[in-house]
């Protein structure tokens, strides 16, 4: 497990050669997204970093804190280094933290997952998503008043869908836990306006998406 010794070393050593040296201090902090954030004065910086990366390898470490210091220096850089990559999309990171991410998520309710574990083996079935290892599905509690069809979590493989698309038609569930899976399917370290092209081009395939769009649209609803 990396220390905050460890963490703040490596945080600083990124510093020296990229920010002209400036003073370092770094912890783990209980986040539920994996997530950096950071405050800077003159001269001095302080970072508290997702506690989901402390069972990383400490190279892991290093690559993290080398891109945010490419970053904060405005240096190029090609995003988080392939070892980075690799172990953040790794299974041993999703055994390790799926479960602290889902309780950490607070609109989880405890409604039957049946509908949304049919309309996933559907989806699959017609080849519009690929199979996802270690998938978990969710609602949120159907009385909440959220107007996002749902979220997601590429890293934890998690979906969690709104709760007022419970008893909507087989359809529109199909299409909007399509966009979520979608965006799980692409590969992580896609910029963002590819990822966002890949995800619009999947969700193309439907065949029924412009009925969906109607459905949401008239429930008040982002499509």
């Amino acid at each position: 497990m990396v220390t905050t010794i460890q963490l703040t070393e490596a945080f600083q050593e990124a510093s020296n050669i990229l920010a002209h040296e400036m003073s370092v201090t770094a912890e783990f902090a209980p986040y539920r997204d994996l997530k950096v954030r950071w405050t800077r004065t003159y001269g001095a910086a302080d970072f508290s970093v997702s506690d989901y990366l402390q069972d990383a390898p400490m190279e892991v470490i290093e690559g993290i804190a080398r891109t945010i210091f490419s970053k904060i220096a405005n240096a190029e850089s090609d995003g988080y280094p392939k070892e980075t990559e690799e172990w953040l999309t790794s299974e041993e990171f999703r055994e390790l933290n799926q479960e602290t991410y889902i309780k950490r998520s607070r609109t989880i309710s405890d409604m039957d997952t049946t509908r949304l574990e049919d309309s996933y083996q559907r989806l699959v079935d017609d080849g519009l998503v690929k199979p996802i290892e270690g998938l978990r599905l969710f609602w949120t509690d159907e009385n909440r008043s959220d107007f996002s069809p749902g979220q997601s979590s590429c890293l934890m493989r998690v979906v969690i869908m709104n709760g007022r698309l419970i008893s909507c038609p087989d359809d529109v569930l199909d299409y909007c836990l399509l966009k979520q899976l979608a965006n799980i399917n692409v590969d992580f370290g896609t910029e963002v306006l590819e990822r966002k092209n890949e995800v619009e081009t999947m969700i193309s395939m439907f065949p029924k998406a412009d009925e969906a769009r109607l459905w949401l649209e008239d429930a008040e609803m982002e499509t």
